[in-house]
């Protein structure tokens, strides 16, 4: 699987040439409690607001098989949770290596994977830690309680949580979730996102019998541009 391995270079890039500082955590088993539901925190007892009050936030997932992910790691870009004074940007970023989805053999069970992928985000509840997604506009603005801040809350922790998640799935191997605070990068990253989410519906199109007359298209930008799509796409007509 290397429709999204463009997108996940691009993204890299972009972080390493952000003149923001970046934190490493390996991930080690432990992670901040999972409240085991969503939880909604009131205004009055939280601590802090991101990706919110008209400051920029995205967030996209991204699954390879090319060896790009090697261990289990959070990256955090810009101040870490205890560290936000004020409003701030906010991303949240998950690169996926996983097993072999032998998407040329079987086009729907590599979407169906894809797809529970990307479902896990909406399974991860970290306590004290409100997540608002909007999944048409790839936004992700976070809350958390002066509860959890005084616990000690960390993108570390949080982020190892997401990684105990992910690897609940027999296919992910490796995963790494990154945050970003710092409101530039954030914007610059946005693009991706819309990539990000184009790719995953002309996926969804190919499954649903869309056209293959290249020349009649409206995807065809698309698969010329993605590395592997038109593959899928011709693949799907054959079978």
């Amino acid at each position: 699987m290397k429709l999204y391995d463009n997108i996940i270079s691009d993204t890299m890039s972009t972080l390493s040439n952000g003149n923001v500082s970046v934190k490493r955590y390996s991930y080690d088993g432990a992670s901040w409690k999972d409240n085991g539901s969503s939880e909604f925190i009131m205004q009055r007892d939280a601590a802090k607001e991101l990706g919110a009050e008209g400051n920029p936030s995205v967030n996209y997932t991204l699954v390879t098989t090319s060896g790009i992910v090697t261990e289990d790691e959070v990256l955090v870009y810009g101040s870490d949770i205890s560290e936000i004074r004020g409003g701030c940007g906010f991303a949240r970023i998950v690169i996926l290596e996983t097993e072999d989805l032998q998407e040329d053999k079987d086009t729907e069970k590599a979407f169906s994977s894809i797809r529970n992928l990307e479902f896990v985000r909406y399974h991860v509840f970290p306590k004290g830690y409100m997540v608002r997604v909007s999944a048409s506009s790839n936004q992700e603005q976070i809350r958390i309680s002066k509860e959890a801040l005084a616990g000690g809350i960390s993108f570390a922790k949080v982020g190892s949580l997401y990684i105990k998640k992910y690897k609940q799935l027999p296919e992910v191997k490796h995963v790494r979730v990154i945050f970003i605070t710092d409101k530039e990068i954030v914007k610059s990253l946005v693009p991706n996102a819309e990539k990000t989410s184009t790719i995953t519906k002309t996926l969804t199109h190919i499954l649903d019998g869309m056209p293959t007359d290249c020349g009649h298209c409206s995807m065809k930008s698309v698969c010329d541009e993605v590395d592997g799509m038109k593959e899928l796409h011709l693949g799907k007509k054959k079978k």
